[in-house]
C-alpha cells in the first residue's frame, strides 16, 4: 500500500508542457542570399512555377532564404509588411518577381536553372563576407531576438532588420484563384531599425527594438506572435542590409531559423521519466521491505 502511495505521489508531480516552456537557439551564418518572392494567389503564372521554386530553394538549403511577398489586392495572404518591403523595392514589375538580395532580374526566370544562375550571380556580386549573430529566445507569449554583427561591412545607411515568415500556409480552395492552395515562407511581420535610430514596424503593434551596446551593431528586438499565426509553424529572417536599395548587393548578411513544433515523443518524455523513477523507488521499497 505504502508503495502505492509513494508511486502515486511522484506521479502527481505537475510537468510543465513543452507549450509553455522557454526555448533559447544561437544562430551563426549571414552568407545566404535573400530571396524575396512578389507572388500572389491570383497570379496562374506563379502556380506554375511554384513546382521549380520550391525545388530550387529546397536544394540550395542554407544558401538561400526565401521571403514570399503577396500582394493586397484580392490576395488573402497581402499584408502590410509585404506592401512595405515591396515599396523598398521598388517594385513596378509583372508578378512574379524574384528579387536576389534587393535586386529584381532583368528578365524573369522561367526554369529551376535560370533562378539557379540569378543565384550564382547574386552571390558573385558579394565582394566579401560578414558574420551576423542572433539569440533568439521564444515563449508561448512571443520572443526576444538580440542581434550582433561585430566587424560589419558597412555601417552608414544600414539598418537591421527581423521578418516574420509563416512557414506554410494552407487557402480555403474558394480563396485560391490560381488552384494553389498551400503556400511557403509567407511574410507576416516586419521589424527595422536603421542605424540612426528610424524605426519601421509592421503591423505597429508587433513588437519594438532598440539599438544595443556593443562592438559592431546590436540591437534587441522583442515581439508577440502575431494573432491568428501559429508560434510553432514560423520562420525568423534578421538582415542587416542597405536602407535604400542602390546598385550594390542590398543584403549585407541574413540569416534564418525555422520553429519547430515539438513531437509528441518530446512532449511524453517527462511523463516517461516520472514513471521511471517512480518504478525504481518501489522496486527499493519493496527489496527493503523484504529484507527486513
Amino acid at each position: 500500500m505504502a508503495a502505492m502511495l509513494m508511486l502515486a505521489l511522484i506521479l502527481s508531480i505537475p510537468v510543465s508542457s513543452s507549450e509553455t516552456s522557454e526555448s533559447v537557439v544561437h544562430v551563426r551564418g549571414g552568407g545566404a542570399v535573400l530571396l524575396e518572392h512578389v507572388t500572389g494567389v491570383w497570379c496562374d503564372v506563379c502556380a506554375d512555377h511554384e513546382p521549380w521554386v520550391a525545388a530550387m530553394v529546397e536544394s540550395n538549403d542554407e544558401r538561400l532564404i526565401r521571403v514570399d511577398l503577396h500582394d493586397v489586392i484580392e490576395d488573402p495572404l497581402g499584408n502590410e509588411a509585404a506592401t512595405h518591403r515591396r515599396i523598398r523595392l521598388n517594385h513596378t514589375l509583372p508578378f512574379p518577381t524574384y528579387h536576389m538580395d534587393g535586386h529584381a532580374e532583368s528578365t524573369s526566370s522561367v526554369s529551376r536553372g535560370e533562378l539557379q544562375m540569378s543565384l550564382l550571380a547574386a552571390e558573385s556580386a558579394r565582394k566579401t563576407h560578414e558574420v551576423l549573430e542572433a539569440t533568439i529566445t521564444t515563449n508561448e507569449s512571443g520572443g526576444i531576438v538580440t542581434v550582433a554583427v561585430t566587424n560589419p561591412i558597412q555601417v552608414e545607411g544600414t539598418q537591421l532588420t527581423l521578418l516574420l515568415l509563416e512557414t506554410s500556409v494552407t487557402i480555403p480552395i474558394e480563396e485560391a484563384t490560381n488552384g494553389l492552395l498551400v503556400h511557403p515562407a509567407v511574410l507576416q511581420s516586419v521589424m527595422s531599425i536603421e542605424i540612426g535610430g528610424n524605426k519601421t514596424i509592421k503591423p505597429l503593434a508587433w513588437g519594438g527594438v532598440e539599438m544595443s551596446e556593443g562592438s559592431g551593431l546590436n540591437a534587441i528586438f522583442e515581439f508577440n506572435w502575431p494573432e491568428g499565426v501559429n508560434a510553432d509553424t514560423v520562420t525568423l529572417v534578421v538582415v542587416h542590409e542597405v536602407v535604400e536599395v542602390g546598385n550594390g548587393p542590398a543584403t549585407l548578411s541574413a540569416i534564418s531559423w525555422a520553429v519547430e513544433a515539438p513531437s509528441e515523443d518530446v512532449q511524453g518524455a517527462g511523463w516517461v521519466v516520472l514513471l521511471l523513477i517512480g518504478c525504481a523507488f518501489v522496486s527499493l521499497f519493496l527489496r527493503s521491505r523484504s529484507s527486513s
